[in-house]
């Protein structure tokens, strides 16, 4: 088993990729729609026009946030004219979230901008391995499970 100093190489880089990740997190771009819009915005959208629609206590655990928290986002992208809530045909207390036409627009062109921009390291995983794979992927489940030691 490598000791904390031999390992302190690999966590070095990661603690670099993730303050990486915290600046561009904050960072707003136009998906082709007319509006910046933040990560955390476009990923709700995305994942919203992926799932198919979806409810707020289904998207708090997508994203491991409050029911709360998505509840604001919704009404923000609402107001924005990319999500739209509708009750639920088969519960009539459950609201259902769906994206509009622009929403759509916007989800497609953030995939596009994702495929293009993250070419190089999408071939890097698509190449490796199915063993190199699956243990990226629980890397990959491990920091999630990192981090949130870290929110408690």
């Amino acid at each position: 088993m490598r000791d904390f100093e031999e390992m302190m190489p690999v966590l070095q880089a990661m603690g670099r990729s993730m303050a990486k990740y915290a600046m561009i997190d904050r960072k707003p771009y136009d998906f082709g729609v007319g509006m910046d819009l933040y990560p955390v915005e476009i990923h709700m959208i995305t994942t919203v026009e992926r799932k198919g629609g979806a409810g707020v206590t289904e998207l708090a655990k997508a994203f491991g946030v409050t029911k709360g928290a998505v509840s604001q986002q919704v009404a923000k992208l609402v107001k924005k004219g990319l999500l739209v809530k509708k009750s639920d045909p088969e519960n009539g207390s459950k609201v259902i979230v769906t994206t509009t036409k622009l929403g759509k627009k916007a989800s497609d062109s953030h995939l596009n901008f994702h495929k293009v921009h993250d070419k190089k390291f999408l071939e890097y995983l698509g190449k490796l391995d199915e063993d190199s794979y699956a243990a990226v992927a629980e890397m990959a489940e491990q920091m999630d499970g990192w981090m949130d030691r870290y929110l408690v």
